[in-house]
């Protein structure tokens, strides 16, 4: 039924009888009731037979003054003596009635109107709820009794109440109890139809239609109605507080705020309080901090507070590092404070009594709920007990708000900048948290520019040499293979029927493979393709229906064809698939040896794939602010990019026995060991070296895969060696170094090259170590670099 309809009072033909209680009294007592209950209740059975008017309906309530003692004797079935009655709030009237013959001393006191036995009822919304209420308990009555309708006995609803005393909201529970009323049809012709229940949902029809359907005049109400009113206040609370808190999107919503803040003033009963809420945010492993988002703290309303927020951070986690239990400070005064720093922030904001909940999520403390008072020793001990059932309410609150909070963080990385690396995340959180934050505040929010300074870079490549020249050959072989196939059967047609076209056709195959027999150039490479895919294909379809003799020949042609592209895909697939396989197994093993070396510093380190594996690894302190920068994780990141891409050329050696298309790697290092400044490119989405100066680095790394050995033809970079490109001194002693042990450690082979370099575009003075890598000992060195190397060897002319 619709509970929202608004309800003009209805009169109600009801008078006041004990039969129906008495009924049940009567079967109680005659079902096997000891010898004691009968003895007691007896007395009322025989003073009702000794006084007939009794058991029947009363219409002048004086009737029942004589009889006020045996009323009470009967009613006391219903409250137990027991039962505080101080406590207790209840009444006993006409069903249906706002008259009563009896109450307990605290209804009478709250709720009668003073000289009459009539209950005070309110000319608001919960008066409405009250006469919707009654009309309710009175239909499920005619409905259980003239339809065999399975309606409750009971019908309740709460309702908000102001006590004056407190001045706090308390929320009651109006139970009426009808199983102690009878009901009679007065009428000629019992009204009640046939759909009185809805088809469509199966439920009642409304009042409304019930009012038109069943006249509620017409019938008669005898016996008596019991009310109840219960102290729900914590029930209700807690319900309305998990449906703010579920739905909250963030703390900062002022009026969600205000409307918990009341809601935990009624759950503990106390009206002058302040709530707060300090959220330790963690996004994405990182703590972040806004005004916003503690704009509902008390401990951050101190300007102080939000100076040595670190330091408070800590503090507080420090405090509930080993519980999860409330801590109450009853009297906060100058001793407290100097036994407790940052209680100092309360107590300077007035607070002179505080309790602090800790709001955790499997050991991790999300946020704290407090609760403060000017008054110090008016919070204590009971007012924590009645906080427990909250907490987590307010403890999955937090999680949803910091859920919701990760989410729009990664939405805006990933629409303003890229997928991040754990080693920077925590800038492009910090840069992403204040976007948000700027959003919020209604301001046109812009990222931020993501940028690091003084790192220092280190770059290496395992690069497959010739790549370029293998590929032209691989398409040679294939055009080549294709075209004497084409010739073949050009020669059979020929011979079959002589036709002056097939012999412009011949004579354009050979000059074609006279082409793809030497260098072939980008557009004889085209003309053969279109050749083939276009004037081949189209004569070889005609003369397989026009000549049976070569349709098995033109059948094998088009068979031998790869499905995809149309064309001979032999030597080319071989190639790219050993290109390929490098490739994969090259980057799976860079990035394995990686993992291991990030947990000693963490660095932005990118790969990236093209005819080989490059890498570029950034180390420094503006990467990793907490964590002290020292140059023996630089050191150790040079060793570990000269053991990688030793290993790196053992494991492509190996892999060349067994590619269908064998190839060799060289492997090159750029040393630079002054700092640079990065900064991350939003139009390209990936970081990029700072300023000029910084740019030389850039422009050096592009130039130097092809670098020749000074006043010759040869390449720094072979097969089998590791290559060094500097351009400091220093640069080439520090290598020199690590080059010794991994020569002691049979991984490089003994000696050292030393080589002058050619001039580059824009570039000189730069030259090279080259040390060839050790493939006959198969001995590698297990565990991490650093394990292998002891200290005194690192920091060796540092």
């Amino acid at each position: 039924m619709d509970t929202h309809i608004t309800y003009t009072p209805v009169h109600y033909n009801s008078k006041v009888s004990f039969q129906p209680l008495l009924n049940v009294l009567k079967r109680a007592l005659s079902h096997g009731s000891s010898a004691g209950v009968k003895k007691l209740y007896s007395g009322i059975l025989e003073y009702a037979d000794q006084h007939p008017e009794l058991g029947h309906a009363i219409e002048d309530l004086s009737q029942l003054e004589p009889h006020r003692e045996w009323m009470e004797m009967l009613l006391s079935i219903i409250f137990p003596p027991t039962a505080s009655e101080h406590e207790m709030l209840y009444s006993v009237g006409l069903p249906f009635s706002y008259t009563t013959i009896y109450t307990s001393r605290l209804f009478h006191m709250l709720f009668i109107e003073p000289g009459t036995n009539d209950i005070k009822i309110p000319d608001n919304e919960t008066g409405r709820d009250i006469e919707h209420d009654r009309l309710i308990g009175a239909y499920n009555l005619i409905l259980r009794k003239y339809c065999n309708y399975h309606a409750p006995e009971f019908v309740s609803s709460v309702h908000p109440y102001h006590d004056p005393h407190s001045g706090l909201v308390k929320y009651m529970e109006l139970q009426l109890d009808t199983r102690y009323i009878d009901v009679k049809y007065t009428g000629s012709h019992l009204p009640i139809p046939e759909d009185f229940i809805n088809k469509k949902d199966h439920g009642l029809l409304s009042l409304e239609e019930l009012q038109h359907n069943i006249p509620i005049g017409q019938f008669a109400f005898e016996g008596i109605v019991i009310g109840r009113v219960i102290d729900v206040t914590e029930r209700e609370v807690i319900s309305q507080m998990k449906s703010e808190l579920l739905n909250l999107n963030a703390f900062s919503e002022g009026v969600v705020y205000h409307k918990l803040q009341d809601l935990v003033q009624s759950l503990i009963g106390l009206k002058d309080i302040r709530i707060g809420i300090t959220p330790f945010f963690k996004v994405n492993g990182h703590f972040v901090f806004s005004e916003l988002h503690n704009s509902n703290s008390l401990l951050f309303k101190h300007y102080k507070a939000v100076m040595d927020r670190d330091t408070v951070n800590d503090c507080c986690r420090e405090l509930f590092v080993e519980t999860d239990k409330p801590v109450i400070y009853e009297k906060i005064d100058d001793d407290a404070v100097k036994n407790v720093e940052y209680l100092g922030f309360y107590f300077d904001q007035g607070y002179r009594s505080l309790i602090l909940a800790p709001l955790k999520h499997n050991g991790d403390l999300w946020g704290i709920l407090e609760i403060g008072s000017d008054q110090g020793g008016k919070l204590n001990y009971k007012h924590v007990a009645k906080l427990d059932i909250a907490i987590p309410l307010f403890t999955r609150a937090i999680e949803k708000s910091a859920e919701a909070l990760d989410t729009q963080i990664d939405k805006v990385i990933k629409e303003q900048f890229t997928a991040v690396q754990p080693a920077v995340e925590w800038k492009f959180t910090e840069s992403a948290y204040n976007f948000i934050i700027q959003k919020q505040q209604g301001k046109d929010p812009k990222a931020e520019r993501i940028a690091f300074e003084s790192v220092y870079p280190l770059y290496g490549a395992i690069d497959i040499r010739n790549s370029s020249v293998e590929r032209s050959q691989s398409i040679q072989l294939d055009f080549i293979e294709q075209l004497q196939m084409a010739s073949t059967v050009i020669k059979k047609a020929q011979a079959s029927m002589p036709f002056p076209l097939l012999q412009e056709v011949q004579f354009k195959i050979d000059k074609h493979i006279a082409s793809a027999s030497d260098v072939l150039l980008n557009d004889e490479e085209t003309a053969i393709h279109e050749f083939l895919q276009n004037q081949v294909a189209s004569i070889f379809k005609h003369l397989k229906g026009t000549t049976p003799a070569i349709q098995k020949d033109i059948d094998h042609y088009f068979a031998s064809l790869d499905k995809n592209i149309g064309m001979i895909y032999h030597h080319r697939k071989e190639f790219e698939e050993s290109i390929a396989t490098i490739n994969e197994e090259v980057s799976r093993f860079v990035d394995r040896e990686q993992v291991s070396v990030q947990q000693i510093f963490p660095h932005y380190f990118e790969r990236y794939v093209t005819d080989g594996v490059e890498f570029n690894i950034y180390i420094g302190q503006s990467l990793s602010p907490r964590k002290k920068f020292d140059e023996l994780y630089l050191r150790n990141m040079k060793m570990w990019q000269l053991t990688t891409l030793a290993k790196a050329s053992r494991l492509t050696n190996e892999l060349s026995k067994q590619l269908s298309h064998p190839m060799k790697t060289t492997q090159l290092i750029l040393a630079h060991s002054s700092p640079i400044s990065i900064s991350f490119r939003a139009d390209e989405r990936k970081f990029d070296v700072d300023g000029a100066y910084n740019i030389r680095y850039e422009i050096i790394k592009k130039r130097i895969d092809k670098v020749h050995i000074k006043e010759t033809n040869e390449r720094l970079t072979q097969p089998g060696k590791i290559a060094i490109v500097y351009s400091q001194p220093r640069d080439a002693e520090e290598y020199a170094e690590y080059i010794e042990f991994l020569q002691n450690q049979k991984l490089l082979k003994p000696g050292i090259e030393h080589h002058d370099l050619e001039e580059l575009q824009g570039v000189v003075g730069l030259r090279g170590l080259r040390v060839d890598v050790q493939y006959d000992d198969e001995v590698v060195p297990k565990g991490p670099v650093l394990s292998s190397i002891t200290d005194e060897h690192l920091l060796k002319g540092k």
